[in-house]
């Protein structure tokens, strides 16, 4: 899907990770915990909506007295595992076939599937405005199964790479969004995520919940 080509473009531009930080993270903990995530990704001629629940570690690469930064670039082993409990496709094509009708498909997940992601991205904690931001980027390391309708062909099915994301704002717009927390060593929030620059026009809004809580 072209989502999962921007969610792992957009993740690129997040992840900017020094190697000397990923030497020190698994001395210094991790954030780990779930994260849900429900809304739609709508094209010009197609929409998905889609529902997960992400369990996901993120190791600290850095932290002194003012802020904490953990941070994910999963290439060899991935660090999050989505429960995917809803993926529905309706598509089209743009242009009528030859005999002047348009072909339309629908695609739904065949059932609630565990799927290993890999993640890209960050979580920043200002201990001094005690307030946190973040966003990670998630494309599975396998296909999800779905059952299919052709409007001229009939039932079918397919596998399909999918892609998730979560946090407070896109990794492009400055300044992130941040919201407050009580206590850094556990960072719960609910959140609508409103799109707006490079997923605008891609996504709607997108709502969360996540549960992150710092384990040394």
């Amino acid at each position: 899907m072209k989502s999962t080509v921007l969610v792992a473009a957009v993740a690129v531009a997040c992840a900017v990770i020094a190697s000397a930080a990923h030497a020190q993270s698994g001395k210094l903990g991790a954030y780990t915990g779930t994260v849900t995530v429900s809304g739609s990704e709508i094209e010009k001629h197609s929409k998905t909506d889609f529902r997960a629940t992400i369990k996901v570690s993120l190791p600290v690469a850095s932290r002194n007295e003012g802020s904490t930064r953990a941070e994910a670039d999963d290439v060899d082993k991935p660090s999050a595992t989505a429960t995917i409990t809803q993926w529905e496709l309706e598509a089209r094509n743009a242009s009528p076939d030859s005999d002047g009708k348009i072909t339309s498909w629908k695609c739904s997940l065949v059932a609630p599937i565990d799927v290993p992601m890999n993640a890209s991205g960050a979580l920043d904690v200002d201990h001094r405005t005690k307030k946190h931001s973040m966003f990670v980027a998630l494309v599975s390391t396998k296909p999800i199964p779905l059952k299919c309708v052709n409007s001229r062909s009939g039932p079918y099915k397919k596998t399909e790479a999918v892609s998730l994301f979560f946090g407070t704002s896109e990794p492009d717009l400055m300044p992130a969004n941040a919201l407050p927390y009580t206590d850094p060593a556990r960072l719960a929030a609910k959140y609508k995520l409103v799109p707006a620059s490079a997923m605008k026009g891609r996504y709607g809004p997108v709502d969360m919940e996540w549960d992150l809580r710092l384990d040394k």
